[in-house]
């Protein structure tokens, strides 16, 4: 969305709110009595119907201008709007009771002082709770990326070794499928301390990696390259059978 965008549909909501208030309080002031000799229990109301449209306009002005569509802080926002509408619908619900018991100043005050702390624990604790959530979703992607990282890079070398038409690179290409399986299979997550493992697996296929490109010489040793490529093969399998002892013990 662009900054024009943006600022139009910003002003949009804000024209909105404003039409809204201006409405309620003409409302009032020419078929609800005026504002003249009122008690304290109307102005309460009314000064807490305003800061519910208020509050109720405020979550969409927000979204806008924060582009959430296009976010991950969408479903927040989305809440949040639902909890804004239950706290306005409270208020005008208020209202009506007020206006048909007529109860104290007092107790108007305090309802009024409830359903906005409802509100403001509601959108506390949601937002507690959703930071939480990010964080813990960050983290298992964390986890995750150097275990994706190895996968895909082994993968990468596989294709390698597919389109080398080499004589003699068939034993070379199945061992490379064969760990291709082995990581494959392994746990798919890199925990704090796994670092050093992953950087010994790395280096492996970094190695096959090089005798499949030397395989691209004119004067190569086939046989001696295969053998290089079939002895890293063996290493890395056991530094990712180590490696599953490690996470093991990590978690």
């Amino acid at each position: 969305m662009s900054i024009s965008t943006k600022s139009f549909g910003v002003g949009v909501q804000v024209a909105i709110m404003l039409a809204s208030i201006g409405v309620f309080l003409g409302g009032v002031a020419l078929v609800g009595g005026g504002f003249e000799d009122r008690s304290t229990s109307f102005w309460v109301t009314v000064a807490s119907i305003v800061f519910a449209q208020f509050v109720w306009f405020n979550v969409p002005i927000w979204m806008t201008a924060g582009d959430a569509r296009s976010k991950n802080s969408f479903p927040f926002q989305f809440t949040a709007i639902t909890f804004c509408t239950l706290y306005v619908v409270a208020v005008f619900f208020m209202a009506i009771l007020v206006t048909y018991f007529q109860p104290g100043s007092g107790w108007v005050y305090l309802g009024h002082m409830v359903l906005l702390l409802g509100l403001a624990s509601s959108l506390g604790m949601y937002a507690m709770a959703n930071r939480t959530i990010g964080e813990m979703d960050q983290a298992e992607k964390i986890a995750k990326s150097g275990a994706a990282n190895l996968n895909m890079h082994i993968k990468s070398v596989q294709d390698r070794a597919t389109i080398c038409v080499a004589e003699g690179v068939q034993p070379a290409q199945v061992a490379i499928g064969e760990l291709v399986d082995a990581m494959h299979y392994a746990t798919g997550e890199s925990l704090p301390g796994s670092e050093s493992v992953d950087a010994e697996i790395t280096a492996s296929f970094k190695a096959i990696e090089v005798a499949l490109m030397a395989f691209d010489g004119a004067d190569v040793d086939a046989v001696e390259l295969v053998a290089r490529i079939l002895q890293e093969v063996k290493i890395a399998k056991l530094t990712i059978s180590r490696r599953e002892s490690l996470i093991k013990t990590l978690r």
